[in-house]
């Protein structure tokens, strides 16, 4: 055998086992993929921002004039309008819901024309001024990158869920230096599962995006935080007046969200056009509302902001948020919630100088418990809030109040409000997209070889009598007709010899025709080996069948398809999940 094809069949069985070394290996090269496009996606944001505002920071609108910023946004809208415009429904997904969308229908598969539409779609979004985050987009550009590098490589559609993961990982953890946070909000939010085969190689991506993105941007978090602590165990019913605020706030924000939704049918020109004319409205008075925002964050953090403007930031950010993503504006809203969190932290701080002038609480501290009660609130992600605040903070003293400021946060949201996570709140009216029932969840992550029999032989119609005893000397319990696409108990054949044998007619060349001979048949249809679970369950529903032959690939004009591999059945993927032991693998 030549090397390159020993190479071909070493890359064919990494790809196609479910050995945990190979999958490491390959949620590895995700991460860096993920990383390098989440890099060249802040470069191309960043670079052009700090030609347009060479005296100030980055984000720091406020510098232009009312004109340039209104000329601004106006031109960023219409150049979305124009491009968005010609394309069909499907092509216009973007963003966390489209990753959740390909995630439950798709198997992880995110299409590369939807990856570059995202990533031109963002950059025009936050050039222009537009208030909206970057991190949706780059969740977006990691998982696609890490799912089109597994698609190129062949693997295993239950393995490229996790590869996906890998992506949205890494992608969190490049954009905000918090490589714990990403693996947390990846299995949190994207896979929706905590096990131990996708902790090792989502761990291994996420540190892999905080490596190059240090690489690039240096070893700075997204937020410039002061040492915090809380001063008194006194405090913690300002924390959990916090937490209430904020659960209110990100109530009332997926409310808001669900009311802008409404307009989902007017023409995109109408929807776009009109936040377009908004953002430049309240921008003209208000300009920290414009882009992600995140310098205001970090002068809040020192208190630097006047309490009438931080009132006017939030009440700004939260319209222009919540239209933005109730339209499907082709941005993120992860960083306006941060934002948005911040923005109650500040007012908070602020008022116990008012109310408390002999024992103030410290602004800075209470700005990033704003942050990730919002965060926990809005996302449905409590736990990667809370591991993103220690990240972030650096000082394991935020952790309780954190802790405490999250929870509430995020039950009166979701409990007492009865709101979903945003991104299950745009998806509300989305045929394409229901929550998975745990059993789905469970099948999904599930390889289809885990389930097979390959107690099965590949025969022709018609064979020979001393054919058909070779055939049962192999001891199985199938015969594979690939000719009719049918499966014949090997029993039956077993009794048609016996019957032949007892005859007149016994001879080593009789031929029995197995579509004649009584027995248990059932129809099939081919899956390759690269399938999960849930995806062999709904090509049986599809096509009306209790069995699947399952081959190592798809039908080939050249090649056809190789052996059958082994038979998979409904009442095995039954069986499986039904008796498989729950636990955390």
């Amino acid at each position: 055998m030549s090397f390159k094809l020993r190479f071909q069949h070493g890359l064919q069985q990494l790809v196609l086992s479910d050995n945990q070394l190979g999958l490491a290996l390959l949620a590895l090269a995700a991460g860096i993929a993920a990383a390098l496009m989440i890099t060249l996606f802040r470069l191309a944001i960043e670079w052009p921002l700090e030609i347009l505002l060479p005296m100030s920071s980055a984000d720091d609108y406020e510098a232009l004039t009312q004109w340039f910023r209104a000329g601004l946004l106006v031109a960023g809208g219409a150049l979305l309008i124009l491009i968005f415009q010609p394309l069909k429904p499907e092509q216009r997904s973007v963003g966390v819901t489209h990753v959740l969308i390909r995630m439950e229908r798709h198997q992880g598969y995110l299409p590369f024309t939807n990856i570059l539409l995202q990533w031109l779609a963002a950059a025009v979004a936050l050039l222009s001024g537009h208030s909206v985050g970057r991190e949706g987009p780059a969740i977006h550009l990691g998982a696609g990158a890490a799912s089109q590098l597994g698609v190129t490589a062949g693997v295993a559609h239950h393995r490229l869920r996790i590869l996906a993961g890998a992506g949205v990982a890494s992608a969190i953890a490049a954009s905000f230096n918090t490589p714990m946070a990403g693996v947390i909000f990846a299995m949190e939010v994207v896979l929706l599962e905590y096990n131990l085969r996708g902790f090792i190689p989502i761990i291994l991506a996420s540190v892999a995006g905080a490596v190059i993105s240090q690489a690039v941007f240096g070893s700075a978090t997204a937020f410039d935080v002061p040492p915090l602590a809380m001063a008194s165990l006194w405090e913690l019913p300002y924390v959990i007046a916090l937490g209430l605020a904020c659960g209110l706030l990100a109530a009332g924000f997926i409310l808001l969200m669900k009311r802008f939704q409404r307009i989902g049918k007017w023409p995109l020109a109408a929807r776009w056009g009109g936040l377009t004319l908004a953002t430049a409205a309240i921008s003209w008075w208000v300009p920290g509302v414009m882009g992600i925002g995140y310098d205001t964050v970090n002068e809040a953090l020192v208190g630097h902001v006047s309490l009438g403007l931080f009132i006017g930031l939030l009440l700004g950010k939260v319209v222009l948020a919540a239209w933005a993503a109730g339209v499907g504006f082709p941005a993120g809203l992860i960083g306006p919630t941060l934002f948005m969190g911040a923005m109650v932290g500040a007012i908070m701080g602020r008022l116990s100088n008012i109310w408390l002038p002999d024992y103030p609480a410290e602004t800075g501290f209470y700005v990033m418990l704003g942050m990730g009660a919002m965060m926990g609130a809005v996302l449905r992600a409590p736990l990667a809030a809370l591991v993103a605040l220690l990240e972030l903070t650096g000082n394991p003293n935020i952790i309780m109040p954190s802790m405490l400021a999250i929870v509430i946060a995020t039950l009166v949201a979701s409990e007492i409000f009865k709101q979903p996570s945003i991104f299950r709140a745009q998806l509300g009216q989305n045929d394409l997209y229901q929550t998975p029932h745990p059993v789905q969840q469970m099948l999904l992550s599930t390889w289809v070889a885990e389930a097979l029999t390959r107690s099965v032989a590949t025969t022709d119609k018609q064979i020979s009598l001393n054919g058909a005893r070779e055939l049962i000397e192999q001891h199985v319990d199938w015969l594979l007709i690939e000719s009719e696409q049918l499966i014949l108990s090997a029993a039956a054949l077993s009794e048609a010899i016996q019957l032949i044998d007892a005859s007149d007619d016994s001879h080593p060349e009789t031929r029995i025709d197995l579509l004649k001979i009584p027995g248990e048949r059932h129809s099939v249809r081919a899956i390759t080996l690269r399938s999960n679970l849930q995806h062999a369950l709904e090509r049986m529903q599809a096509n009306d069948l209790e069995w699947l032959a399952v081959y190592r690939r798809e039908p080939d004009a050249r090649k056809g398809q190789g052996p059958c591999l082994g038979l998979v059945s409904n009442a095995m993927i039954e069986r499986h999940y039904r008796y498989r032991p729950q636990v955390i693998r």
